[in-house]
């Protein structure tokens, strides 16, 4: 019984010690949790540049010298310094050596390729410039049955048409046209700049015979017969190349000489009058007497020999 006591005793303090001894590990210097806080800084930066893909061999080599080197770092050793300085300093070269490998690969990972040449300016060609027309009409104006010719000039231009029914022309040329009224020519230029357009009116007169009448046997203009002959000094102001022609008439009554000279005074004096006015040139007015001829009323009436005692005043145009 004793015995059994006793083996119980050895056996309880053989556990008690076993236990102990288990349970001491090494417990690292302040040196040592540095350098392992460096190895292990060193690893994780690798990491952060994809160490594993840039160098897979380092990176677990790296990890295991410096597991390695904790585990030896906690051994209960008789001479610690010695293993655990031999397995930090191992730990520390293979961090090196992986961030040696993997910094390069990371960096060549971020250099952004090199963007691509600006794109040439293309400067559009200037516009074409713009085209110009010019139209004129020889004579001005015309009388009913009379033609004038237009002529035409263009600059910038690829074609040119006029209206009127006339159509497409030369980019310069001339045409005679005979309108039977008053009528306006537009001729339109064009190239890619666009159109130009100019226009020329040719009035068309229809013949006009104003009647200046007299007293018997006279030949002084009568008040009354002023605004007729304003009418011929205002046509003239608006078309100054007209031309006026003043043929002066008698009734039958008296000489035929004597009547023929009556007739000429007559048409001198409304010549003189419209030359008075400024308005009429001496070369755009003729004059002439035709004395009893060409009676427009019946002589043998009081009414009709009035009417032939008259000065006639003719347009005759340029």
């Amino acid at each position: 019984m004793r015995n059994q006591r006793l083996f119980l005793c050895m056996t309880v303090l053989l556990a008690v010690v076993l236990a102990a001894g288990c349970s001491r590990n090494r417990q690292m210097t302040k040196a040592e949790k540095d350098q392992m806080e460096t190895i292990s800084a060193k690893i994780a930066k690798a990491e952060k540049m994809d160490a594993k893909e840039c160098a897979p061999v380092e990176y677990a080599y790296a990890l295991a010298e410096r597991d390695d080197a904790l585990h030896e770092a906690t051994e209960p050793w008789e001479d610690p310094p010695k293993y655990v300085g031999k397995h930090f300093a191992s730990a520390n070269k293979a961090a090196d050596d992986l961030l040696a490998k993997t910094t390069p690969c990371w960096e060549a990972k971020q250099v952004k390729a090199a963007p691509p040449p600006p794109m040439p300016v293309v400067v559009p060609p200037p516009p074409p410039m713009a085209p110009a027309a010019t139209i004129l009409a020889d004579p001005k104006y015309v009388y009913e049955g009379k033609c004038t010719t237009l002529t035409w000039s263009t600059q910038n231009a690829t074609s040119a048409e006029i209206d009127q029914g006339i159509g497409g022309v030369g980019l310069s040329g001339t045409k005679e046209v005979c309108p039977k009224e008053t009528m306006k020519y537009t001729i339109t230029a064009t190239n890619p700049g666009g159109p130009a357009k100019a226009v020329v009116e040719v009035p068309v007169f229809h013949r006009t015979t104003l009647y200046i009448n007299f007293a018997f046997n006279k030949a002084d203009i009568r008040k009354a017969d002023i605004p007729e002959l304003q009418k011929a000094v205002d046509f003239v102001k608006r078309y100054p190349d007209t031309k006026v022609a003043v043929v002066g008439y008698t009734d039958s009554t008296g000489p035929e000489e004597y009547n023929q000279k009556l007739s000429e005074r007559r048409a001198n004096a409304v010549k003189k009058y419209l030359l008075d006015s400024g308005h009429v040139k001496a070369d755009q007015i003729t004059a002439e007497g035709r004395g009893e001829a060409d009676p427009i009323a019946d002589n043998k009436t009081k009414e009709g020999r009035a009417k032939n005692r008259r000065v006639e005043i003719q347009e005759r145009g340029q």
